[in-house]
C-alpha cells in the first residue's frame, strides 16, 4: 500500500468547526436553579411546560408498562403509527407518519436527510433556534429572511425571493416560538402553493392546540393536497409529556418513506410509545389545558397593560414582552422572586422575554414580583 506524506483530517470540517452549544441554550430546570432562591417556593415559567402536569391517561399506561422493561419492545413504529393514523380519523395514513423521541429529533432526521455542505435552508427569525443548529451541524448554509418588524409576521415575499437552487429546507414555526405570533391560512397558502418542487417546507405547529383554529393553516390539509410540506406535532406541550421526549412527523408517503431510511430499530422506548397512544385520548386533559390558557391570559395581558409592557398576544401557552429594563437583569431578579423566565436571545429575540402561562398562583407570583423588581 502506498503512503501519502499528506496530512488527511477524519474529521468533517462543518462539525469540527461548529461552536454553539445546543444544551448551553436550552433552558435551565428547577434542579439547577432551586437553590439560588433561598427556600421559596419555585415558579417555572421559562420553558413552556405545561403547568398542569402530565397527562394521566398516559402516566397510567407508563406504570402498566414497567414490568415489561427488561425486554425489546416495538422493534418498529407500526402500533404508534396505527394510532396517530386513527387519531387523525384515517384521514392520513400509517405510511404518512415518522415517529421520533421528540419534535426536536424529528428536526434532526429532517437537517440530516436533506442537507449537506452545498445546500440551503431557509428560517425566520425569531424563531427556534434548533433550525439553525442542526442546518449548521451538516454543513448547510442558513439563510435567514426576518419576521417583519412591528408584529412578527412572515415575509412570504422575502422567502420567496431567496430561493435557488441549492434550498431544500424553509423552517416555519407556527404558532411560533418565541413570539406566540400566527401565521393566517391565507399567508401561508401564498407561500405553499408557489414553492419550487425541489423545495421542502416544515410546518411545526407543537403548539397548535392553543391557536385560533378558525384560520389555522394545518400542515395536514397541505398534505393531503400532495404538496412538500412536513407537519410536526409533539408530546411535550398540551399532553405535558416534556420529559418523555416522544414527537411525530406527516407527510407525504415519498416524504415518508425516504425518512423512515433514518431510523433505527428500537428507535423509541416502550414507555414512549405506550403514553403517547394513551395521550392521543386524553381529550379531557387537553380541554383542561386549553381553558387554563384562555382563563390566564387576559389576567397576563392586563398586568402587562397595567406596567406599561409592550407585549404580543399569544397563539400558543407562553407570552413574549419586550423587557423594561436589562434582560439578564429582569431573568435573574425574578428568579430570586421565586420565578423562572427566559430571555428571548437565544431564539432570535434580544431585549425580549419569553413567559409561560402559568396557573393562576404563578401567574400571581409573576405579576407580583415583576412589582416588586421594577418598583
Amino acid at each position: 500500500m502506498s503512503r501519502t506524506t499528506t496530512k488527511i483530517s477524519p474529521f468533517k470540517a462543518h462539525i469540527d468547526q461548529f461552536q454553539a452549544d445546543l444544551n448551553q441554550k436550552a433552558g435551565r430546570t428547577t434542579a439547577e436553579v432551586q437553590e439560588l432562591v433561598e427556600g421559596k417556593k419555585l415558579y417555572k415559567l421559562s420553558s413552556n411546560e405545561n403547568v398542569l402536569g402530565p397527562s394521566p391517561k398516559a402516566l397510567e399506561a407508563i406504570r402498566k408498562s414497567l414490568a415489561n422493561l427488561h425486554e425489546y419492545a416495538y422493534r418498529t413504529d407500526d402500533p404508534f403509527r396505527e394510532a396517530l393514523s386513527a387519531h387523525f380519523e384515517g384521514e392520513l395514513t400509517p405510511d404518512q407518519f415518522v415517529t421520533a423521541n421528540s419534535g426536536l429529533e424529528i428536526i434532526d432526521m429532517l437537517a440530516r436527510g436533506f442537507l449537506e455542505p452545498g445546500l440551503e435552508c431557509i428560517l425566520s427569525n425569531p424563531t427556534f433556534h434548533v433550525y439553525e443548529i442542526f442546518s449548521q451541524l451538516n454543513g448547510a448554509k442558513v439563510v435567514n429572511v426576518p419576521l417583519l418588524e412591528g408584529e412578527f409576521e412572515l415575509d412570504v415575499e422575502g422567502i420567496l425571493d431567496a430561493i435557488n437552487d441549492n434550498t431544500r429546507l424553509i423552517f416555519v414555526t407556527n404558532p411560533n416560538n418565541p413570539t406566540g405570533t400566527m401565521i393566517p391560512r391565507e399567508t401561508m397558502d401564498r407561500l405553499v402553493n408557489n414553492l419550487p418542487p425541489h423545495v421542502i417546507l416544515l410546518h411545526d405547529e407543537v403548539y397548535w392546540h392553543f391557536a385560533d383554529q378558525s384560520c389555522f393553516p394545518f400542515a395536514k390539509d397541505y398534505v393531503l393536497e400532495g404538496k412538500n410540506v412536513i407537519g410536526l406535532h409533539s408530546f411535550s406541550k398540551a399532553y405535558g409529556l416534556a420529559g418523555m421526549r416522544a414527537g411525530y412527523a406527516f407527510c407525504t408517503p415519498r416524504i415518508a418513506d425516504y425518512l423512515q431510511k433514518l431510523r433505527r430499530p428500537f428507535f423509541i422506548s416502550a414507555m414512549s410509545v405506550e403514553g403517547a397512544i394513551a395521550a392521543l385520548g386524553d381529550v379531557e386533559h387537553v380541554e383542561a389545558t386549553q381553558n387554563l390558557m384562555k382563563a390566564e391570559k387576559p389576567f397576563l395581558y392586563a398586568a402587562f397593560d397595567e406596567l406599561g409592557i409592550r407585549y404580543w398576544e399569544s397563539h400558543t401557552n407562553f407570552i413574549l414582552f419586550k423587557s423594561p429594563i436589562a434582560v439578564d437583569e429582569l431573568v435573574n431578579k425574578m428568579l430570586a422572586e421565586g420565578v423562572m423566565i427566559r430571555s428571548g436571545a437565544n431564539n432570535g429575540a434580544p431585549g425580549h422575554i419569553r413567559v409561560t402561562v402559568g396557573t393562576h398562583e404563578g401567574n400571581v407570583a409573576f405579576v407580583e414580583g415583576m412589582k416588586k423588581v421594577l418598583g
